[in-house]
């Protein structure tokens, strides 16, 4: 994606993006974690997906930093033991595992190149320009909503449809967590089989 929302800026150093990007995740992580995870960052957001022999860390390092990152759900393995909801990706750490960033994320990190500050609907609004959604400003109402019903991690597909009604817009419920999935906002959890749930992004939940 090329993400057309998001504001030119002059082009700007890899020292100066590292720096930006480094104040930016500054409360994210802690100090000795914050460089790794910074390098890995700038060089993950360039690539559709980036394998694990492209992190140039120590094995050990690297093996936290890929944990770290994966709670997160900041980087993704492309690998699935099932489906591709993320609770199905697999971490192996073999040299060829492939990973993804999602597509809000990787916003995110080009933002806090720029501007050494996240900015999350800036993120969502350049997500949806870039799809090409007409009414914006109703799915960013709806995230907004979505994150107070958030539990554990966690909010329930009838949590979700509570907030279509509430915003008048049901009749876009199934479009709107597409789109959210989409941008890896979301993702489906079948661990209760009886009950659908999703897992909320823990960075973008941080990132509010």
């Amino acid at each position: 994606m090329r993400y057309s929302g998001l504001v030119e800026a002059p082009k700007l150093s890899q020292k100066k993006r590292k720096q930006n990007l480094t104040r930016a995740l500054n409360s994210f992580y802690s100090e000795k974690d914050l460089e790794p995870i910074t390098r890995t960052l700038i060089l993950a957001e360039q690539k559709d997906l980036i394998k694990n022999k492209e992190i140039e860390l120590k094995p050990r390092v690297k093996e936290d930093l890929l944990m770290i990152l994966e709670r997160d759900r900041v980087l993704i393995p492309y690998k699935t033991s099932k489906t591709i909801a993320w609770e199905d990706r697999l971490l192996t750490f073999q040299p060829d595992e492939k990973y993804e960033v999602p597509n809000v994320i990787r916003i995110l990190i080009k933002i806090g190149e720029q501007t050494g500050e996240f900015d999350l609907d800036h993120a969502l609004t350049c997500y949806l320009d870039e799809i090409g959604e007409n009414d914006p400003s109703k799915i960013l109402a709806f995230f907004h909503e979505l994150v107070m019903k958030v539990e554990n991690g966690m909010v329930s597909a009838e949590a979700l449809s509570n907030v279509s009604k509430k915003l008048n817009i049901e009749s876009r419920i199934g479009t709107i967590i597409a789109v959210l999935k989409g941008g890896g906002v979301i993702s489906p959890s079948l661990r209760i089989p009886t009950e659908l749930k999703y897992e909320v992004n823990p960075f973008i939940l941080n990132s509010l």
